[in-house]
């Protein structure tokens, strides 16, 4: 029986599949089982797996068909074996490095009370340090979700960043909620927090998530703003588990703030109608109103900041301008 089950869910993940694989074996922690589930991928895929399938603690699947990222992932949580202890997602282009599971594993054994761990981590070229002051290993699961509510973002990361202790409830079904499309991993997270579990965390950099321009995270959401609507979206949903009615009241009025100062920003987008249409037809999927009077008044207020202060104005129009034909040359 293994402790942690690892999993990767992977399509055309040939490039960088090797390293992700190499840096599970490589682990100075070895009680674990390893599920790969290929998402019927057309490349390479399959052979790298195969060049590593002496490890018996390896566990290769095929989805039957081609799903999408949330339902690729949900499947391949199903597969972990019953008996195991905790549950560490490892995206296909990503790296743990040598003492992530000893160190995680060594946080949630001292502490049943936790539900995850984190860490220290490298998202591309900058390392994120959030999380509770040194030494301090452990924290409610309460303050975790408030530091996020509150802005802190990076303390949650990614899917690669975490142990996640079982049984996670769900992990049978649909773990990642498919209404947040681009940021289902950060709704998990406040969800299995919501309870009243701990967050453990280690003060080391343990994970290397990668971030390249194909990436879906790195182009889809930065262009669309996914970000500032799925996450007004959670604060939405679980925010009033963690906060006052006053504090929810006035969290939200910050969100919907800048939501609307975003969408007065799509109007000037080169592609503001792939934008508008995005966030429109999301709109009733994720619970968020927008009435006819908010957008108006952030386009007004929007225009009267662009009067305040023309030069700052002129000049964020001018980056913009100049970043959309880079991206068209």
């Amino acid at each position: 029986m293994a402790l942690v089950s690892v999993v990767t869910p992977v399509y055309n993940g040939e490039e960088y599949l090797g390293e992700c694989i190499a840096s599970v074996l490589n682990q100075s922690f070895s009680d674990w089982e390893y599920v790969i589930c290929d998402n019927c991928s057309t490349d390479h895929t399959r052979e790298i797996i195969e060049s590593f399938s002496g490890d018996k603690r390896i566990r290769v699947y095929s989805n039957p068909k081609l799903l999408s990222v949330l339902d690729s992932f949900n499947r391949a949580a199903s597969l972990v074996s019953r008996e195991a202890k905790y549950l560490k997602f490892l995206c296909a282009d990503d790296m743990m490095f040598r003492d992530c599971l000893e160190l995680m594993v060594a946080v949630a054994d001292t502490n049943p009370s936790v539900r995850m761990v984190g860490s220290y981590k490298i998202e591309g070229q900058r390392a994120v340090v959030e999380g509770p002051p040194f030494p301090q290993d452990l924290v409610s699961g309460r303050k975790v979700s408030r530091w996020f509510f509150s802005g802190r973002k990076g303390v949650l990361g990614s899917e690669t960043n975490h142990l996640i202790r079982l049984p996670v409830e769900l992990v049978r079904g649909n773990l990642f909620d498919d209404s947040f499309a681009m940021h289902s991993d950060t709704e998990l997270f406040i969800r299995l927090l919501q309870n009243g579990g701990d967050f453990g965390f280690v003060h080391q950099v343990l994970t290397f998530t990668r971030e390249h321009e194909t990436s879906v995270s790195s182009t889809q959401s930065r262009i669309l703003g996914t970000g500032v609507l799925e996450y007004s979206a959670i604060v939405a949903k679980h925010g009033p588990g963690f906060l006052t009615t006053n504090e929810m009241r006035t969290l939200m009025r910050a969100y919907k703030r800048a939501y609307s100062h975003f969408l007065f920003r799509s109007l000037l987008a080169s592609r503001r109608k792939e934008i508008w249409r995005y966030h429109k037809s999301n709109w009733d999927r994720l619970g968020m109103t927008m009435n006819s009077l908010e957008i108006a008044s952030a386009v007004l207020l929007g225009a009267a900041m662009c009067v305040a202060k023309p030069v700052d104005s002129l000049s964020r129009l001018r980056r913009r301008h100049l970043r959309t034909r880079r991206k068209r040359l």
